[in-house]
């Protein structure tokens, strides 16, 4: 006959086991997939750090849900950043190859009319005729002119190509810096700005906004509703910012903003934009309008002297799941 305390003690480690398998998960995603897997596997850590700090019969259920959509969303991503670098160095290695083997050609051709330039020339020294050699010589200052236009063309050829190939990159890291679904800034990008701003010791304040309950949706209407939803609440939010200011969407269904000023307006902006972000959202799937209720919650925080961009964000987190608590 089991104790009292059995089903408890069998609970607690049933609750550690989940806990460090999601660790497990995060480490391994981090070590597959450069920047991709560290930004999984910081989102699987915060995961793990609030069923921790709350655990429930619903903060369990929700973080499978989580869980679930989060190795989704990192397996796509993967797919998606290993088939442009393959691409891209399929491209570059394709580009060196060609040229490679041109100059192969140009060099092979040109060795040869010298070999036959060295021969006429040591036939004209052993018979003494001036014209002749005269004649030889201005053909030889052509055909050296010809190696160089000939270089000079190659080498236009080549940087043409190389540039295009640039143009290519770019094109690829600005789409590396926007988030797929909803068409803003990703988490890439906003770890970029925010570094800048520390640097330059800017004043600023980051709002970390978070969807109450946002699980229910993908639950009752499916993953397309929810995905409208998070390109409305997108718009939005990006539309509702000055131009020096900057808002992406961190991950799932949390967003982020950088405003450039004190603590006292970003509080009141942060609640008029929770406002805005918060309500009901319309969507259309298969000919039939669905009307879903959204909450928003919001953390803020001002930037620190001497605050490194990890440490404000980490503060944001935390205020923003301090007033999303209570909800749960």
């Amino acid at each position: 006959m089991s104790s009292p305390e059995q089903p408890q003690l069998e609970s607690d480690a049933a609750l550690d086991c989940y806990l460090a398998s999601i660790l497990d998960i995060a480490e391994t995603v981090a070590s597959l997939c450069g920047e991709i897997g560290a930004s999984c596997h910081d989102q699987l850590v915060r995961l793990r750090s609030r069923v921790a700090y709350h655990a429930s019969v619903q903060t369990l259920e929700e973080s499978r849900n989580a869980l679930h959509s989060e190795l989704i969303d990192f397996s796509e991503k993967a797919r998606q950043y290993n088939n442009v670098l393959a691409e891209d160095v399929a491209k570059a290695l394709a580009l060196l190859a060609q040229n490679e083997s041109a100059v192969a050609v140009r060099n092979e051709k040109y060795i040869g009319r010298l070999a036959r330039f060295v021969e006429q020339m040591e036939q004209v020294a052993r018979s003494g005729d001036r014209a002749l050699a005269a004649g030889q010589a201005v053909e030889l200052r052509g055909f050296v002119e010809s190696m160089e236009q000939d270089g000079r063309a190659a080498n236009a050829h080549l940087q043409a190509k190389l540039a295009e190939f640039q143009d290519k990159l770019r094109e690829v890291e600005f789409l590396a810096s926007v988030d797929p679904l909803t068409g803003i800034a990703n988490r890439r990008e906003f770890n970029r700005q925010l570094e800048a701003r520390v640097a330059a010791s800017r004043e600023f304040c980051v709002l970390l906004f978070d969807l109450n309950t946002f699980q229910r949706v993908n639950y009752d209407h499916g993953h397309l509703c929810g995905d409208e939803i998070l390109k409305q609440l997108g718009n939005r939010l990006s539309t509702h910012v000055r131009p020096r200011d900057f808002v992406c969407r961190w991950g799932g269904d949390e967003f982020v903003a950088i405003l450039e000023c004190p603590l006292a307006i970003a509080d009141v902006r942060a609640e008029e934009i929770a406002t805005l972000l918060s309500g009901v959202y319309k969507v259309v799937l298969e000919a039939k309008q669905v009307n879903v209720t959204i909450g928003v919650s919001v953390g803020v925080v001002e930037r620190m002297p001497s605050e490194t961009a990890e440490q404000i964000f980490h503060r944001a987190d935390e205020a923003m799941y301090a007033q999303k608590k209570p909800r749960l």
